[in-house]
């Protein structure tokens, strides 16, 4: 492409792309699983006016405050400070290695799934497979291996065309008396149990907000815009289609495939398509989309992971040893210790239930992220008071801030303080930081950090007396 730059077709290409990953894929059987297929619309609805109102807060603050280029994370420090910013660096960092977990649980789900019920391979072997791809994908990035635009646009195909059969196909397949299930406001179809309106649209908010992380990319397009006067509306477009695209297969799938079967489906895309016209072929080509895509977006994000503790340690909020690089200009300790600690959470391989596991480490990874989520809204409450701007910014500001609460409180209380104990692991990486410029830590941060051990503290004894699971 040269010097050449995006229009506005090609910045919201970029956008889709960048946001649609693995938990689409899933996202059936994880909604059903706590909302009814009427309460699942009105939940996308919600979260897609939240998620909007955070690309534009991103967009705002990289409009007003250009030199911030440390990451999303760069914003917690400049408004609430180091400490803030040193944890919204390491959340932003959990969150993406426990990503990249998610992503070895969901390929080995779709393998066992190709298999077929009694071929399911071991979870031993499950293990050792997911901890060999994980290390040629180590091995691969020492190497300075970069994703060659073919192989990009391979994976954007391998993603879109499952989809896009899913939906044409699937519509043809929708039967209204599946998804307009009776007494959807009370009585959660998958189970049976009690529920209400207001706990089905709670219980869907984590995995909405999961199908869209990766929104704060948005803001990079910026770079390689025709004009800045575009990017606002290429990233509204992209996500507005991106949404409009999570809508609509949740929707096909829960008026194909009835509750009680799609709960339990391994790969429920796969079961959507098998009961169109398409047949057993297209249940193999969305397992076979899936898993390419999976693995495209692995290699990125194993890199971008180690990215993260890089780009912070430069900027002076973690130590310097995560900046060094090797020969090849790879960030070599950041990528070895990002994948050692991927490799300790593989273990949730381990699990024969891997769609349990699945909840479990995406909804860790969804509350991690949200605390930089939360605190890049709450500066931008801050600059549109500095900047004096429009009642308009205000608001979108503001519902970026609430909705970030909120999904704090949706996914689960449980999991924000089962997510303090490894942010207590990383008050030791910041006190080193702290300790290369000759600081100690101040009054605030001591309180601050005491408070997270003591609930870090509280946490483990709870796991290990087996009164918190997760």
């Amino acid at each position: 492409m040269g010097s050449k730059k995006l229009g506005l077709g090609l910045l919201v290409l970029l956008g889709i792309g960048s946001m649609i990953g693995g938990g689409i894929f899933n996202s059936p059987t994880d909604l059903i699983s706590t909302s009814n297929p009427q309460a699942t619309v009105l939940a996308w609805a919600i979260g897609g006016i939240g998620v909007i109102c955070l690309a534009l807060v991103f967009q705002l603050l990289s409009n007003k405050r250009p030199d911030l280029k440390g990451g999303i994370y760069s914003y917690a420090k400049a408004g609430f400070g180091d400490f803030i910013g040193f944890n919204s660096a390491w959340g932003y960092w959990l969150s993406a290695f426990l990503g990249n977990v998610a992503f070895f649980v969901l390929i080995f789900k779709t393998v066992n799934s190709l298999l077929g019920k009694g071929n399911e391979l071991p979870p031993f072997v499950s293990f050792i497979l997911g901890s060999f791809i994980l290390w040629v994908v180590h091995y691969l990035q020492t190497k300075g291996t970069k994703s060659a635009g073919v192989v990009s646009a391979i994976v954007t195909v391998a993603k879109l065309l499952p989809l896009a059969l899913v939906i044409i196909f699937g519509i043809f397949a929708f039967k209204s008396d599946i998804f307009f299930v009776p007494n959807w406001q009370t009585k959660l179809v998958a189970t049976g149990e009690p529920t209400t309106i207001l706990n089905q649209i709670k219980g869907a908010m984590g995995t909405i907000l999961w199908c869209f992380v990766g929104v704060e990319a948005a803001v990079v397009l910026s770079e390689k815009a025709e004009s800045p006067k575009i990017v606002g509306k290429a990233t509204v477009l992209s996500l507005l289609i991106t949404l409009l695209i999570y809508v609509s297969i949740s929707t096909i799938a829960m008026g194909v495939v009835p509750a009680s079967e799609l709960v339990d489906a391994g790969t429920p895309l796969a079961d959507v398509l098998a009961r169109t016209s398409i047949g057993r072929a297209g249940s193999y080509i969305v397992k076979i989309g899936l898993l390419v895509s999976i693995l495209g977006a692995l290699i990125s994000w194993v890199m971008l992971s180690a990215e993260i503790p890089y780009v912070a340690a430069k900027d002076g909020v973690m130590p310097k040893w995560f900046a060094k690089e090797n020969d090849k200009g790879v960030p070599i300790n950041s990528l070895i210790i990002t994948n050692a600690v991927t490799q300790l959470f593989l273990v949730s391989l381990l699990s024969d239930k891997l769609q349990n596991a699945y909840y479990a480490v995406f909804y860790m990874a969804t509350t991690c992220i949200l605390l930089p989520y939360l605190f890049s809204a709450l500066y931008a409450l801050k600059v549109v008071k500095e900047d004096k701007l429009s009642s308009l910014d205000f608001i979108i500001a503001l519902v970026a801030t609430v909705y970030s609460i909120y999904v704090i409180y949706a996914v689960g209380l449980v999991y924000l303080a089962a997510a303090f104990i490894m942010y207590a692991v990383g008050l030791i990486v910041y006190y080193f930081a702290k300790k290369e410029k000759g600081l100690s830590f101040t009054n605030s941060e001591k309180v601050a950090s005491v408070l997270i051990t003591l609930i870090a503290i509280y946490m483990i004894i709870q796991i290990i007396l087996g009164k918190i699971t997760l």
